[in-house]
């Protein structure tokens, strides 16, 4: 039997120095890293890699102003290897319970010092915010849709939303179920807790909104609601039922091109900014918890016959 004991010197050599070569590709201190601190990733790809879904790194960058990662030539983000281990610290923290918002302060981190701190509930304040129904049952169907998102009883919270349709008054449902629902979602989401039945929620939203939207129908409206992307459906249908409930004529405007019979409210944010900078059409932005220069929907919720001040260019109709 042939043994590398009886092997000539420069074949145990070759062999020596071939295993020596296994263990330092193998030798977990020694791989390189797939990214490195010259590569950067797009949004899609930091979202895997940090845990977080696209929608809720858009709203963190809007709302709180970090990530601010870098914008190629074609609008799209590019984040670096440090923002990505940031986010992923970020995420730790906040499933931990620790709110954003008491996490990023002027656009920066404030790390705790460990990570042994006290459990903070952070709770839906946006959904709680909004107006109660007139109603006694519509308001107590509020308060228990609420209550049910944010134990994260998601299919507690479907019953509630497809029992408001039949129970409810049509003009009493935006303010009951639907506003509610997709506010709850959409702070669930920001936290990096969304529900495991997020997108069953927000279809349900958008097919009620969609046909209740019916009875505004009109070619001309004053104002289009454009989605930001095929995500904010919900939110543009949703926006654009509540403007028409409150006297304004608006509708959703579904080509891929963007509106010019009318001004336009953008509802979400686009992958690519540039498509809508400088474009005087832009009446406002929109998303369903609000931000900086961006209405909510508690915003038009509270209109009348003004718009609020992120869409004050448009004239009332």
């Amino acid at each position: 039997m042939f043994t590398l004991d009886h092997a000539h010197p420069d074949h145990r050599k070759l062999c020596a120095d071939a295993c020596d070569k296994n263990r330092s590709v193998s030798s977990p201190s020694d791989r390189e890293d797939p990214m490195t601190a010259t590569t950067s990733m797009n949004i899609n790809e930091a979202s895997k890699a940090c845990g977080l879904s696209p929608s809720v790194l858009r709203i963190w960058e809007l709302r709180y102003g970090w990530p601010s990662p870098k914008r190629k030539p074609n609008g799209y983000r590019a984040y670096n290897q440090h923002q990505v281990q940031e986010l992923k610290r970020a995420a730790e923290l906040v499933k931990n319970g620790t709110p954003i918002s008491a996490l990023i302060i002027d656009g920066l981190p404030r790390w705790p010092a460990d990570n042994t701190h006290k459990r903070i509930v952070a709770g839906l304040h946006k959904a709680k915010q909004l107006p109660k129904p007139r109603g006694l049952l519509e308001a107590k169907l509020q308060d228990e849709l609420v209550e049910n998102l944010e134990r994260r009883h998601g299919l507690h919270a479907k019953e509630l939303l497809q029992r408001a349709c039949w129970s409810v008054r049509p003009d009493d449902e935006v303010l009951t179920a639907l506003a509610p629902a997709l506010i709850g979602l959409d702070e669930l989401a920001e936290v990096g807790c969304p529900l495991p039945e997020d997108d069953q929620l927000r279809t349900l939203v958008l097919q009620r909104a969609t046909q209740l939207l019916r009875r505004y129908r009109t070619d001309n409206p004053g104002l289009w609601v454009v989605p930001a992307t095929a995500a904010d459906q919900a939110l543009a249908n949703l926006a654009a039922l509540i403007l028409n409930q409150r006297g304004h004529s608006a509708q959703v405007w579904t080509p891929n091109d963007r509106p010019t019979s009318a001004p336009y409210l953008l509802a979400g944010e686009p992958e690519d900014s540039t498509t809508t900078k400088d474009d005087r059409r832009l009446a406002g932005r929109l998303s369903s918890v609000g931000g900086k220069d961006m209405a909510s929907l508690l915003d038009l919720l509270n209109v009348g016959p003004t718009l609020p001040t992120p869409l004050a260019a448009v004239s009332a109709n």
